[in-house]
Formats: C-alpha cells, structure tokens, sequence
C-alpha cells in the first residue's frame, strides 16, 4: 500500500443526518398533447399544482394517474444533502492534512494532475446546494448564482426565490417540520462542497481545490429541511442555462453540476426532465450515491438511480467502502468521502445558526465524494472542452484505479474503481469529441424514462423524505401480450438445451 503525503486520523464519533418533514402536499403533473396528428404534435408541459392538505392531493392523485389527458403524475419530494456530521473539527487548514488529494489508496493523486492543468478559469461548476457563505478561501471563485428555495418554512432567509444564493443557514430548532425531538446547528453544507471542487490554491493559506481555476456557480436549492425536486430540478435546468420561468437567464451555464443530495424513491419524471436538458446542454450531472449503506441495485435512492448521472460512492482514505456508502452495480465509481477514522477538510463557518467567522472543518459522506469527481470532470473539460457528456463519464470510469484486496467492494459493487485525477486527464487529452457516443450505465427498474410515457402511483406514505414513487409503463396496456412473449422464449431455450443434451 503507498503512503499518503497525509495521514489524518480522526477519532470522531460520527451521527447519520436524517430528517423527514412532510410533504408540500404538491403534485407534478404532466398533461398528454391537446392535439397530436401525424404532421403536428402540440407541446407537453409540467404543470405544480398546491393543495391544502394532504387528503385533498391525495383524491386529486388518484383521479388524475387514471386520466387518459395525463402523461405523469407524482408527490414533489422532499431531498437531503448527504454527509455524515463529525463532531470533531479543526480550524487547521493545512494542505498536508488533505489525504483525499494525495496517493493513500483512498486519494485521487491530485498533485500529479496538477503537473498537467491546474483547471481553466472558463470552465463553470454549478454546486446545487444550502447556499454559501463568506469565505476568503472561496470569494474569488463564485460567480453571480441564484437561489431556487420556493417553501419559506424551510429558506430562512425570509423570501422564496431570488438572486442570494448566500446561506443563511440551515439549522433545525423545536417547531421545524423536520424537527425529530433534537436540534441542530447549520452545516454550512454548500460551502464545504465548493470548497473541495475549487477552493482558491497556491495562496499561502487554507486548502487547495481539485480544480485550482475554475468558477463556482452556487445554486440554493436546499433549506432547513433538504429541498424539494421541484426546486432542485430547477436548478439543474437554471444552472445548465435552461429557461426556468420566473427566474432570469443564467448568463454562466455550468459545464459540471455537483449534487450532494437524495433521498429515498424513484426517479421523478420532472427530475428526470432537467438532467435530460442539462445534459443536452453539454453538462455532467455527478451525484452523491447516499449515505444508508443500501444496496441500490434492490433499493431506491434517488437522483442516484436517474439516467444519464454520474454516480459516487464513498471510499476511506485506505481505499474500502466507507461503512455509510450506497452500493451497487448503480454506482460508477467511489472517490473519497471518508469513514473508518477519516474525514474530508474543506470550508464551513463557526455561526453555530447564522454565518459567524469563516473556519476549516471536516466532514464525511457521499456528499463529499461526489465534488472529488465534479472537480476531476471540470479538469478534464478544461483540457478538453468538446467532449461531450457521456465521453467524460466513461473516462472518468475507465482512469478509474482499482480497490485494495478485501475493501469490500467485490463485483462492482463500487463502481469501476476509486477516482484517478491524473489518468482521467490524460485520456481527455487525446479524446475526440464524439456527439454520438453513448455510455453504458446500470439503471435501476423503477427510473423514469421520459420518452417512455410513463404513469406513476404512490406507494407506502407519499409525503416527506420518505415518500415514494413506483412508476408504471402502461404505453401497452396488454399484459397478456409480454406473458406470452415469456412462454414463447422460455419454450425455445427449453428446446435448445435439450438438443444439446442429446448430441452430447
């Protein structure tokens, strides 16, 4: 096993965030075309409709799944960010204590990507989070942002939307809908996650990004209590520079956007919608695989189980699964988020509920693994803006280097390897753009493909964290029809193996 430039020990205890609060009794719904001919189809739209309670969405649900004048309908979710809270922090920002940057078998060898680019100041990063704050380590990098937040029980800066992507903080206090009989202090969660993307590096001072030029753009889609997929799909569309009415055009669209959030349930079709657009748009979609230590391959986690994302699980600075990371042949690859004795140093505030002073704290979960990637894609953009999408998620999976004997991450179940800073740099270098290029990832049954019509039906409690989503593809209405298709190729097989035994 190599060395780490960085052997950080923390004898932390470690407490799961959850939080479930109840739903904004809020359905998305998709209508079927008006008119639809062979020469002319008339556009489909999502449509938020609010009700004034849960009992009055819930009769409106079931009315509306049956219509045939409706393409979608489903609960807006309510999502989390995905760290793990340490209760050991340090206001010590030295780079030497930054093993998820070094050559442990749990770092991404940062510093041998840097011999080759240290990042273009072009390439935009989208953090779609609480927010940040003010920090000396960060200010240089932040371009204008926006904040998506619409529930003003959850945005604690007093308003809905608007353009303050500043964090007021998120903590949780008794009469919070999410309060779950303990209170909590803010997490300053956005600003720890931009801080490992691009932190302001080489400066004499504090820690160094993954990406040392590039631009953060901070996206506030998240409040006290998570976010909804309403405003988080949002704000995926925003920051890729796709029109979102009521908000003005981004006039910075980000090439990468980190989401170090989930929650549990399918895929929503309106979520699906924005990752599909913003990737049109030529943006890499990374995100957090989750924190419940789930097998996503039998457990629904989402907008991990969405198409077209790049999905990150957690590794320890020794290169195992961390004990709290998803799993599963969904993940693409794990990258550090710390776990078994080890966290990741970034940025956060002192402000135990409003900002206060700027510090340097450490954090673990797949909510810091995932900007370990945003930052890797963001250098490879750098080297290479033209590739597309889907050619930077294969590369990144490909550099991928592989797990040390007995890390727990046996058939996949981690992805292609932990992240490798300078191997996926290289391979940009010599790609060539390929619009046509398609990446082959799992998806887990239950993902909502929009060009499949889906319906959707609730199952289990529709509201809060917990709420979930089983999408239905009933475009063939004719059950009969696949079990025959089952008879029929189970009859051939059949047949097959038994010529075989007979000419053995």
């Amino acid at each position: 096993m190599r060395d780490s430039k960085a052997k950080l020990i923390l004898g932390a205890a470690v407490l799961v965030l959850t939080t479930s609060a109840s739903a904004k009794n809020r359905l998305i719904i998709k209508y079927r075309p008006v008119i639809e001919t062979s020469q002319f189809k008339s556009k489909s739209e999502f449509v938020k409709k609010k009700f004034a309670s849960k009992e009055e969405m819930q009769k409106e649900y079931e009315a509306l799944k049956n219509s045939s004048m409706v393409e979608s309908v489903e609960v807006d979710a309510l999502l989390t960010t995905q760290q793990i809270h340490a209760e050991a922090n340090s206001s010590d920002s030295r780079f030497s204590e930054q093993w998820s940057l070094g050559r442990s078998d749990g770092g991404i060898e940062a510093q041998e990507a840097w011999d080759i680019t240290k990042g273009s100041s072009s390439t935009v990063v989208a953090v779609i989070d609480t927010g940040v704050v003010s920090h000396s380590d960060l200010n240089s990098k932040l371009l204008p942002g926006y904040d998506m937040v619409s529930d003003l029980s959850f945005a604690n800066d007093g308003n809905g939307r608007d353009n303050d992507p500043s964090d007021p903080g998120d903590w949780i206090s008794f009469g919070d809908s999410c309060y779950q009989g303990q209170s909590r202090n803010s997490t300053w969660h956005g600003t720890h996650v931009a801080g490992i993307i691009a932190a302001s590096s080489n400066n004499s001072k504090g820690i160094a990004g993954v990406n040392w030029n590039a631009k953060i753009l901070p996206v506030r889609a998240l409040g006290k209590c998570g976010g909804y997929t309403t405003d988080i799909a949002d704000a995926v569309k925003w920051a890729a520079g796709v029109s979102v009415a009521g908000t003005p055009t981004n006039q910075n669209p980000a090439s990468v956007i980190n989401l170090s959030l989930g929650g549990s349930g399918p895929c929503s079709a309106y979520m699906q919608d924005a990752i599909n657009q913003a990737k049109s748009k030529g943006a890499v979609v990374v995100v957090a695989a989750g924190n419940s230590s789930a097998n996503l391959d039998t457990t629904d986690f989402t907008p991990a189980n969405c198409q077209g994302v790049l999905v990150v699980g957690s590794s320890t600075q020794n290169g195992y699964k961390s004990y709290f990371s998803n799993y599963g042949k969904v993940v693409d690859v794990s990258a550090p988020g710390g776990g078994n004795g080890s966290s990741v140093l970034s940025l956060g505030n002192t402000g135990s509920t409003t900002p206060s002073s700027e510090s340097y704290v450490y954090q673990s979960g797949t909510s810091m693994s995932a900007p370990h990637v945003a930052g890797i894609v963001s250098l490879m953009k750098g080297v290479n803006p033209g590739l597309y999408p889907d050619q930077l998620m294969a590369l990144v999976k490909e550099a991928a280097k592989s797990f040390p004997w007995s890390s727990g991450c046996e058939d996949g179940e981690c992805g292609s390897g932990i992240a490798l800073a300078w191997r996926a740099i290289e391979l940009a270098q010599v790609e060539s753009p390929d619009s046509t290029f398609r990446d082959t990832e799992e998806t887990r049954a239950g993902t909502a493909p929009i060009s499949q019509s889906p319906t959707m039906s609730t199952s289990g409690d529709s509201g809060g964290l917990c709420g979930s989503v089983i999408y239905k593809d009933e475009s063939k209405n004719n059950s009969a029809g696949g079990s025959l298709f089952m008879v029929i190729a189970f009859a051939l097989i059949s047949i097959s193996l038994l010529k075989k035994k007979i000419v053995a």
